[in-house]
């Protein structure tokens, strides 16, 4: 899962048409209730059965690099199967397949020598970072600490340095903290100046050609020094060669030139300020070979013809996403747990079960929703949306007469019978439809004046009502520890119910769905972290992406993008001193900035670029 939190929404307009709409669900509910049984065992055992599947050892974390993902994909296209309902994906299967990246594999040739003669060993050594540039470097060598410039909280390891042309020394890591005042470290372990990401493109700011990342934390023991090349993958921009190399053999060599890397690391810790440094006399040569990994994925897909012949061609979509990361390799919270088996039961084996109980359920009843139900569990969420958007971009007639999407994502951990509901905003109808269901089951909605980071984003950007059904987020997510056996199963009942009443009233209602835009929501806040001071722009990134830098499906109104007079299908290619190829590089870029700074961002318009300026204001 990609989602966030939430923030209460409601306007006066929007109110007026909850509860005509609440009204409405009532009523319908009455009707067909008997067809919908309420809480039985029979239905928990369902749902169990289907977790403790999915979530099991078997299926690997159902990672879409591991034989897991297949055995769910098979077991999701049985159900559906089973249950009769039609194949909705290609050449009459219920598969719709695409090709996603699923990491970088090295290359020969591939080196890094350390002077004139010092070539270390590839793997032992050495390792390449996932997001470099292939690319063959070689230059004089330069310190420069911890590789962070933070004007803001005047800290500037470059300055006074001349990288240009240069290949950098950068260690791993920030500064450590001394006291609350540190302005280092806004979460727990590290701040976004501690980003492999934010290194890299900060010594390509500078002019570097190239950078060799060092780790010189005592307590990390070598056998975890290096980081993997597969652990480092970076989604963006790659204009520059970047590898680490072990503590010992980048110490060794320096100290023939006099220069004692930890002596560096202690002063800079201890004096809180910069000890970079040109090398002299030191070279180096560093040659990255890198290839992407592509491999086949799969949407299960499956669908209930309307019973209205004059509505059966409009649809609404339920869906859920069945990857999830697999061993952690790439998505886990704890690093510790890279290579383990993250099961994944409430992200995303819930929405998945719930899913599946919804499509028996609905092919069961003698009364068929008018319009047409598609059920749909999306493969590659988790490294993208990429089915999601591969749905939504290569089903135009399909999404044309999609009515509304109700997306399953983390939906396992019921607490005090509350759930959250992202997108109620997105059409004036569907915060009351939501509400009348949820009153009539004993349910306490939350409602979010954003729209979340889920699969739903890709029929939102298409203009698409959406609804982001969400139990909550926990001190388990993307975590090993995130096991069947923790879920709330009396609560997916009831989801599901929720689920079925909502998709019911939409299905048969002959009201219109206007879509109406929505502010994005910030990342996720896990349990225990501090949350972070960011700024905030209003922008609102199109998650179908662009060939280049960050394309916007909109503004928030009022918002310093708007202000600044940014507008739907810019797309950002630079951020004050940060060139934007990915919505990673915004982050960073944002998160390098504070409140009430003046930035210049340059857009893209049409093939126009325009320079604008934006006052940032503090998120929340």
């Amino acid at each position: 899962m990609r989602s966030a939190e939430y923030c209460k929404y409601k306007s006066p307009r929007a109110g007026v048409a909850a509860f005509v709409a609440s009204l409405a669900v009532l009523f319908a509910l009455s009707a067909w209730s008997f067809e919908i049984p309420s809480f039985s065992s029979s239905r928990v055992e369902v749902l169990r059965d289907h977790v403790r599947h999915l979530a099991s050892e078997e299926l690997t974390g159902r990672g879409i690099e591991t034989p897991g993902i297949e055995l769910a994909r098979a077991y999701i296209a049985g159900e559906f199967t089973k249950y009769g309902l039609r194949p909705g994906g290609d050449n009459g299967t219920y598969l719709q397949s695409f090709e996603v990246v699923t990491g970088v594999a090295v290359k020969q040739p591939a080196s890094l020598t350390l002077g004139n003669q010092t070539a270390l060993t590839l793997n032992q050594d050495w390792t390449p970072l996932g997001f470099s540039a292939s690319a063959k470097v070689a230059g004089e060598v330069a310190f420069a600490g911890y590789g962070i410039t933070a004007k803001n909280y005047g800290y500037d390891d470059y300055d006074g340095i001349d990288v240009n042309g240069k290949i950098v020394v950068v260690l791993r890591y920030e500064p450590p903290p001394k006291d609350g005042n540190s302005p280092f470290r806004k979460y727990p372990n590290y701040s976004i100046h501690a980003t492999l990401r934010a290194k890299a493109e900060n010594a390509r700011k500078h002019g570097a050609i190239g950078m060799i990342l060092v780790d010189m934390n005592d307590s990390g023991g070598e056998k975890k020094e290096l980081i993997s090349t597969r652990n480092s993958l970076w989604r963006g921009g790659n204009s520059l060669v970047a590898a680490q190399a072990r503590a010992s053999a980048v110490e060794k060599w320096l100290s023939g030139q006099g220069v004692s890397l930890k002596t560096l690391r202690d002063r800079i810790d201890r004096e809180e300020k910069p000890a970079s440094m040109q090398v002299p006399g030191a070279k180096a040569a560093l040659q990255v070979n890198l290839e992407e990994i592509r491999q086949r994925a799969d949407n299960v897909v499956a669908i209930l013809p309307g019973a209205d012949l004059k509505l059966t061609d409009e649809s609404i979509v339920i869906a859920a996403h069945y990857d999830h990361i697999g061993f952690g390799h790439y998505g886990t919270r704890d690093s510790s747990t890279a290579g383990r088996i993250h099961h994944g039961a409430d992200d995303n084996a819930s929405g998945v079960a719930v899913l599946l109980d919804a499509a028996q359920r609905l092919s069961r009843i003698d009364s068929r929703p008018a319009r047409t139900i598609v059920f749909a569990a999306f493969s590659a969420e988790e490294s993208g949306l990429h089915g999601s958007r591969h749905y939504a971009n290569n089903s135009p007639a399909r999404l044309s007469s999609t009515k509304a999407m109700l997306n399953l994502d983390m939906v396992g951990r019921l607490r005090d019978s509350r759930v959250t509901v992202f997108g109620t905003g997105s059409a004036e109808e569907l915060s009351g439809i939501v509400r009348g269901a949820a009153n009539e089951l004993g349910l306490e909605i939350r409602e979010s004046d954003g729209i979340g980071r889920s699969d739903h984003i890709s029929f939102y950007n298409r203009k698409v009502p959406v609804l982001h059904f969400f139990t909550g987020i926990h001190p388990d997510y993307h975590r090993p520890s995130d096991t069947w056996d923790k879920l709330n199963l009396e609560g997916m009942v009831k989801i599901t119910d929720l689920v079925l009443a909502t998709a019911r009233q939409i299905a048969n209602t002959k009201a219109p769905m206007n879509f109406v835009s929505l502010p994005p929501v910030p990342r996720t806040q896990v349990p225990g972290e501090k949350p972070a001071l960011t700024t905030y722009l209003g922008s609102i990134p199109d998650y179908s992406g662009s060939d280049e830098g960050v394309r916007l499906a909109g503004v928030s109104p009022g918002s310093p993008a708007a202000i600044a007079g940014l507008r739907e299908g810019d797309v950002i290619v630079k951020l004050g001193e940060i060139k934007i190829h990915r919505l990673e590089d915004l982050m960073l870029a944002l998160g390098s900035q504070k409140p009430g700074d003046e930035v210049e961002i340059v857009v893209l318009r049409g093939t126009q670029p325009i320079s604008l300026k934006a006052v940032l204001r503090a998120k929340g």
